[in-house]
């Protein structure tokens, strides 16, 4: 049976197992390409990165739009993707600037505050309820990035200026996916900021342009299909089970990230990057578990550039 909206296939309901097993694949895939970008970051530039990254992701959606006669591209409000283009571009620029100069899993407990954020933009900026759950939420998520920076402990490390900013254009980025799913599908919200953001991150890359060798290119093409295969199975566990239930998988991401650390970069994540990981999961998990009751039917944006 075809889902009207987005004209995909509509998935027949599965066991919550099944969601799960959708979100560690996720996970796996997003985590692997940070992997691999950190890898290739030493020669390839993380603007050049970027667009390689954008370019391979869109064709995880061509099969999908050509079947589609390319309809799902049209939108009333091509203004607004644009605008999500470059937030998402900008997010995704700086997150790989972040994996070249920052140890893996610092940098991937540091990139789960994102929800966080979120939830801080839509209190901010589209008039979502300030409720006090929210606030604490927020408050002991913040308490565990600092748990990982330790200012005025540690030596401040330009990565997690780059961290921040990439999560703070992500939430910018998530919050205008949310606010154009009143008018747009969630697959053509996908397609058109995999598109647009190709000649966005183009001209980024343009001034430090490199051609790649072989073994270059296929790791290029490895990091686009493997982000956009991590998308295509978020979105499809979010569709299968409340946001609530899953986020605690999220802190695979930073076991994953130290075992790649250790075994291919030798860096090895001090106690303190697993505690703040582990205060951040647990403030996020709170909010989405809090959300979920309140919302039961309430589905996260699926188009994390992270």
């Amino acid at each position: 049976m075809n889902n009207p909206t987005t004209g995909m296939q509509a998935a027949a309901p599965v066991p919550f197992a099944g969601a799960v097993l959708l979100m560690v694949f996720s996970v796996t895939f997003f985590t692997v390409s940070h992997g691999a970008v950190r890898g290739v970051g030493s020669a390839i530039h993380p603007f050049e990165i970027a667009f390689f990254t954008s370019l391979f992701s869109f064709f995880i959606y061509l099969p999908w739009l050509v079947r589609s006669g390319f309809k799902p591209l049209r939108t009333t409000k091509l203004r607004w993707h644009i605008v999500r283009a470059f937030f998402n571009a900008g997010a995704v620029a700086t997150w790989y600037m972040a994996l070249t100069v920052t140890p893996l899993a610092d940098a991937t407990a540091l990139g789960l505050t994102g929800p966080l954020f979120v939830t801080l933009g839509g209190i901010l900026f589209i008039g979502e309820p300030a409720q006090l759950r929210r606030w604490t939420g927020l408050g002991v998520g913040l308490l565990g990035a600092l748990v990982i920076v330790r200012p005025g402990f540690e030596a401040f490390s330009i990565g997690f200026l780059y961290v921040f900013v990439s999560v703070i254009m992500s939430s910018g980025s998530r919050i205008f996916a949310k606010l154009l799913t009143r008018w747009d599908s969630p697959g053509t919200i996908g397609a058109l900021v995999a598109l647009l953001q190709i000649p966005i991150t183009l001209i980024m890359a343009a001034p430090y342009w490199q051609w790649p060798d072989l073994t270059q290119w296929g790791l290029l093409a490895a990091i686009g299909l493997l982000v956009g295969g991590a998308h295509f199975t978020m979105a499809a566990a979010y569709s299968r089970a409340d946001v609530g239930a899953l986020e605690p998988l999220n802190f695979m991401r930073l076991i994953i990230a130290a075992l790649i650390g250790f075994f291919i970069f030798s860096e090895v994540p001090d106690l303190w990057t697993w505690i703040g990981g582990a205060v951040i999961i647990t403030a996020t998990s709170y909010i989405a578990r809090r959300e979920a009751v309140k919302s039961p039917g309430l589905k996260t944006p699926p188009n994390d550039p992270l």
